[in-house]
């Protein structure tokens, strides 16, 4: 570093002014090339090919996230099944695996409570 112990106050100043202008053009000429390149950016990112790249991005992400919380959904769906599965195997008793050929036809309701009428062989038809 330089020192000015024998020079006068004039050349200092001379020094100090001259350092104080080629900062402020450096300074000044790097604010201009960031703020022409901001504006360039801007203006490339207003054309309607970028317009309709940031809309497609923006609908895929959307399309993710909707993607996503359907996923969660679903697992919370199976999770809450699985945990209420025990519970009702436990208050009906055992459960009995059979293929659905193996099923015999469903009754109507009021055929299973005691004094309805009978249900007859034809479907649709009660008897009298």
């Amino acid at each position: 570093m330089r020192t000015f112990e024998g020079t006068s106050p004039t050349v200092k100043r001379i020094y100090y002014f001259s350092a104080g202008v080629a900062l402020g053009a450096v300074a000044t000429r790097r604010t201009r090339r960031a703020k022409e390149a901001a504006r360039a950016a801007l203006a490339a990112k207003l054309t309607p090919s970028a317009i309709a790249a940031d809309v497609a991005d923006a609908i895929a992400e959307l399309g993710n996230a909707v993607g996503s919380f359907a996923a969660d959904i679903r697992q919370g769906a199976a999770n809450r099944r699985a945990t209420y599965r025990p519970m009702i195997d436990n208050m009906t008793g055992s459960i009995a695996m059979m293929a659905p050929d193996q099923v015999g036809p469903a009754h109507p309701l009021d055929a299973i409570v005691a004094g309805g009428p009978e249900v007859s062989a034809e479907p649709g038809r009660r008897s009298a």
